[in-house]
């Protein structure tokens, strides 16, 4: 199984995500309002006995609860070579601190250390060898957008499964976050 770990954001945001999409002039392959989290670390393919041990790392994971707050839309690696359309977000000291909290207890497990700085963003859709002047005329479109913040209520663990039209995550368990604490 393909697992990684993730906040999900609220339902109001999720529909002011899913406005965001239509997009006509760019082949982009939209990601489903139900699928938007943020990841905080990928895990991989693990068996059954890895995803017990990080399930148990997680079940007693003490971080705090982030706040997230978006900064706009950007476009993933960079802007010269657009992959993902995304909205980002600040690395706020509780986001990274959270990522830190996640990433000790999984790597105590075993998860390799992650060798790319932390990005926190909700990806909303991946881009299909686009036109970079049709991403930034869309990113220019946007650029007054204002999205609101949330706090991260939980950790969610979640498997990934590939599918032809892109991947569909999976709930497998969630742990609840200390309140306040972001």
């Amino acid at each position: 199984m393909r697992l990684f770990t993730a906040l999900d954001p609220p339902d109001a945001l999720r529909d002011a995500l899913v406005l965001l999409q239509s997009a006509d002039a760019l082949p982009v392959r939209w990601t489903g309002r139900e699928q938007f989290h943020v990841t905080l670390r990928f895990i991989g393919e693990v068996d059954a006995s890895q995803a017990r041990r990080f399930d148990a790392a997680l079940r007693s994971l003490e971080g705090p609860a982030p706040r997230c707050v978006p900064y706009g839309l950007d476009a993933l690696p960079s802007r010269r070579t657009p992959r993902v359309l995304a909205v980002g977000l600040k690395r706020t000291d509780s986001i990274v601190a959270l990522y830190n909290a996640v990433s000790s207890a999984l790597e105590a497990e075993g998860l390799p250390p992650e060798d790319r700085d932390y990005r926190p963003h909700i990806t909303l859709g991946r881009l299909d060898a686009p036109p970079p002047d049709a991403v930034h005329a869309y990113l220019r479109h946007n650029q007054d957008l204002s999205l609101p913040s949330f706090q991260g209520e939980r950790v969610v663990l979640y498997e990934s499964t590939l599918m032809p039209n892109g991947a569909q995550h999976e709930r497998r368990a969630a742990y609840p976050l200390a309140a306040g604490s972001g």
